[in-house]
């Protein structure tokens, strides 16, 4: 039997984000052919009958990787844990197109540390495409988006081509998926119990994090300007902060909160969450809903994502209002499982809101439509893929001649460090950098 190593750059909680929730049912769907563990950061609080979970520190991550025939990860681990290069066939998720996120992540910053920060990003994922055996991506466009950085990274070539012509082999389509079984019904959170929500109110609910490339100010503007006429209306954001150390917080947050409080609504048609929910619980806080909203900006980034908590609504079997612009939306848009409208699009989400709050029957109908676009999505359908890469794991055949011409990222720091100095200070900066770090060795020995 094959053995695989997942691994995820998060601490395993009761509470999980998007990459967490995706790490753990992957392990989850892989445990049931093949012996699996699950390594993440720190002491994990959770555990599962089906497989292993263990510490990612450095001192036992050596032997995990040596004791496992396929190695997956994503992100910055490549660059944080080297000793993954060792690992006999391994996998890289690219389902999160990283890059684009931090592209707002970091707004509050000047443009020339962005800049900096966005070619740091770029070498991690060349490095990450370049020792890869196989990739994953989450929709036929990202494939598309995916083959650009592979062109970019050289895995374009001969020996990949004569292998594998329409790379379906290198780079495999798993999406995000949903549980086997809907979400039952809980003790309400929200519903008859929070001050200022009725057991009966029409209960918007906004589940997810609110990041910076996310519009929750055009939603609580539809809101001020549909209230009198939906009086029942209140609009809930569950979950606004990630319980997650490694997600930068953004201002967007903030501006959504002083927004309600200008217009007068918070705490009487537009509440905020003070806790993230437990990943259990998740099903039962969707099922209070009466409809679900998530809106986005018009971005290169709403264009290549694949919205975690779309699916958790598909799941749920909610009646979805959303942007435009992604694959998910479009799905929505043309099954009937809601309404999606254009980017910023007041009069519409206004309409939107309308629409749905005075029509029960529309609403049903639209939640039947939904949950049947998540049977297509379910965890065991969209792993098979990888089941199927790690019954027979390859190593890709450009993979020994595309690690010879990496540089080692110590080096490739190095080197941008020297070209950044002769750039600002010229020869003489470039030695004096040079006998700085001879300094700090002679220190260290």
């Amino acid at each position: 039997m094959s053995s695989v190593l997942v691994l995820s750059h998060e601490r395993l909680g009761r509470a999980m984000t998007g990459p967490s929730i995706r790490n753990w049912q992957l392990a989850a769907a892989l445990s049931k052919h093949f012996r699996v563990t699950l390594a993440v950061p720190g002491q994990p609080q959770r555990e599962h009958p089906g497989f292993q979970i263990r510490s990612s520190d450095d001192e036992a991550l050596a032997g995990l990787v040596a004791d496992h025939d396929v190695v997956l990860c994503s992100g910055f681990l490549l660059d944080l844990h080297p000793v993954l290069r060792q690992a006999r066939h391994l996998a890289i998720d690219l389902y999160g197109p990283f890059t684009l996120e931090s592209l707002h992540q970091h707004e509050d910053k000047p443009l020339q540390q962005r800049f900096r920060m966005a070619n740091d990003e770029r070498a991690v994922v060349l490095r990450l495409l370049a020792a890869g055996d196989v990739f994953l991506c989450a929709s036929e466009r990202q494939r598309d988006f995916w083959t650009g950085w592979l062109g970019a990274a050289g895995r374009l070539n001969p020996y990949v081509h004569s292998w594998d012509p329409s790379l379906r082999s290198l780079l495999r389509e798993v999406p995000f998926g949903v549980e086997e079984e809907p979400p039952r019904p809980g003790p309400p959170r929200f519903r008859g119990v929070k001050p200022g929500i009725a057991a009966d109110d029409f209960i918007v609910l906004w589940y997810s994090g609110i990041w910076n490339w996310f519009d929750p100010l055009t939603l609580i503007r539809a809101a001020d300007r549909v209230r009198e006429r939906l009086p029942k209306l209140r609009l809930v954001f569950a979950t606004p902060v990630s319980p997650s150390e490694a997600v930068i917080q953004g201002g967007m947050v903030w501006r959504a909160r002083r927004l309600a409080e200008d217009l007068g609504l918070l705490e009487s048609v537009v509440f905020f969450g003070d806790t993230f929910i437990d990943y259990e619980e998740r099903g039962s806080v969707l099922l209070e809903a009466d409809l679900c909203a998530n809106l986005y900006f018009d971005d290169v980034e709403t264009r290549y994502s694949f919205r975690t908590r779309l699916l958790d609504l598909f799941w749920a079997g909610r009646p979805i209002l959303t942007t435009r612009g992604d694959v998910l939306s479009d799905l929505v848009a043309a099954e009937g499982a809601g309404v999606a409208v254009r980017s910023e699009d007041l009069d519409g989400v206004a309409a939107a809101l309308l629409e749905l709050g005075g029509d029960p029957a529309r609403l049903r109908e639209c939640g039947l439509r939904s949950a049947e676009i998540g049977k297509r999505f379910r965890w065991s359908l969209v792993t098979e893929p990888l089941i199927d890469y790690c019954r027979a794991p390859f190593t890709a055949p450009d993979r020994a001649l595309m690690r010879k011409s990496q540089t080692s990222p110590a080096a490739w720091r190095l080197a941008r460090r020297t070209v950044f100095l002769l750039r600002e200070e010229g020869p003489a900066g470039v030695f004096r950098g040079a006998l700085r770090r001879f300094r700090r060795r002679r220190r260290l020995r």
